[in-house]
């Protein structure tokens, strides 16, 4: 378990390293909704220009207890950029993986902890601010693991370096 945590987060730091040398660098804090049980959570993602218009794009989230249940996925999708015709404004479809760690209270006592892996689809959209390294963006995918596929929303904030 830890093992694999430390390397997708090896992963992610390599991306960003590599990204030097590559393309831009962008950094956020978002706001999620996972639909299974209607939890709330909050997320950190990093995206990472690896050739022309393709970017990287590992992510923590955290959903907060609810009925006794609490959350976190790490996810590492590929977003491909589309300009929209408007200026500042980008759509991108979500392709990647996820892992999800779930832990729930038992009634006597005790806590159940299950561990999945899965897939995320979905799409994209942000708006950069002209003359400002600051980007709004909004996602929709759908996460898909074993007897807990859900629908994930995201909106969120992020700065380019």
């Amino acid at each position: 378990m830890k093992k694999i945590i430390l390397t997708l987060i090896a992963v992610a730091a390599t991306a960003v390293a590599a990204s030097a040398q590559v393309g831009d660098v962008w950094a956020g804090a978002q706001m999620n909704y996972g639909s299974k049980n209607s939890m709330v959570g909050l997320g950190a993602q990093v995206q990472v220009e690896v050739v022309n218009k393709l970017r990287v794009a590992p992510e923590f989230i955290y959903y907060f207890k609810n009925d006794g249940l609490k959350d976190y996925n790490v996810n590492l999708n590929l977003h491909y950029l589309i300009n929209s015709g408007v200026e500042g404004f980008y759509i991108y479809p979500i392709a990647g993986f996820t892992y999800a760690r779930f832990s729930e209270d038992m009634p006597y006592g005790g806590v159940n902890n299950t561990n999945r892996f899965g897939a995320n689809i979905g799409c994209g959209a942000e708006y950069r601010i002209s003359s400002s390294p600051l980007s709004f963006f909004t996602e929709e995918r759908v996460q898909i693991l074993k007897d807990w596929t859900q629908s994930v929303t995201s909106m969120g904030i992020k700065y380019k370096f």
